[in-house]
């Protein structure tokens, strides 16, 4: 019976994988006739489509390198998410994975093109306005990338969770911890994440 199962579940992978790449060729095909014939506007559409295709296998492939338990908190995997946006205004590929529960929670987002780069980049490079900034937020480095980390505080000034923004190339990754954390051990948490594997994966 394990053995039927399993078959069942490998068939549906691979059905799915099948859609997928016919959705893809499907895209490709329309975009050259329509090249083909002229009609650059309906080209460029199904170009994008292709590409959105690409980005969301991208981001299926990253899911299954994101561990399945973050900091002792396990991971809520029917709440996962990607999508792939090329050709959109906000970037070319999404991804979510959410871990724990009400009292205690992560979420790990990774976004390429993210609106919020330039931001976050502009203060990286200059640390120096730390100085004189926001006393909450600081530059760490999580395994040799520098990272904007924000601790979140309630309404006594106690710290209620952390936000850890970490660029590459094009992409930022974004780890977002709700609960009582030391920065010490949220740091440990956010360099146990595979982001070498993400970062091949994402680039």
């Amino acid at each position: 019976m394990k053995n039927v199962f399993l078959c069942l579940i490998t068939i549906g992978l691979c059905m799915t994988m099948m859609a997928e790449a016919q959705e893809f060729d499907k895209s490709l095909a329309s975009a050259k006739s329509a090249y083909n014939s002229g009609d650059l506007e309906d080209a460029r559409f199904n170009l994008e489509n292709a590409l959105r295709e690409i980005d969301a296998a991208i981001g299926r492939e990253i899911l299954k390198v994101l561990p399945t338990s973050l900091g002792g908190l396990n991971s809520n995997s029917k709440n996962d998410q990607v999508t792939g946006m090329s050709g959109g205004l906000t970037g070319g590929l999404y991804v979510h994975r959410e871990y724990g529960n009400q009292n205690k929670s992560a979420t790990v987002d990774i976004i390429s093109d993210s609106p919020l780069m330039a931001g976050v980049n502009a203060i990286l490079s200059m640390p120096m306005i730390m100085n004189s900034g926001d006393s909450n937020q600081k530059v760490v480095k999580v395994q040799g990338y520098k990272s904007l980390l924000t601790r979140e505080v309630d309404e006594n000034n106690q710290t209620s969770g952390y936000q850890l923004q970490t660029p590459f190339g094009s992409s930022l990754l974004t780890l977002d911890y709700n609960g009582a954390i030391s920065e010490a051990d949220l740091l440990k948490v956010a360099n146990s994440l595979p982001l070498e594997k993400i970062i091949a994966l994402a680039q």
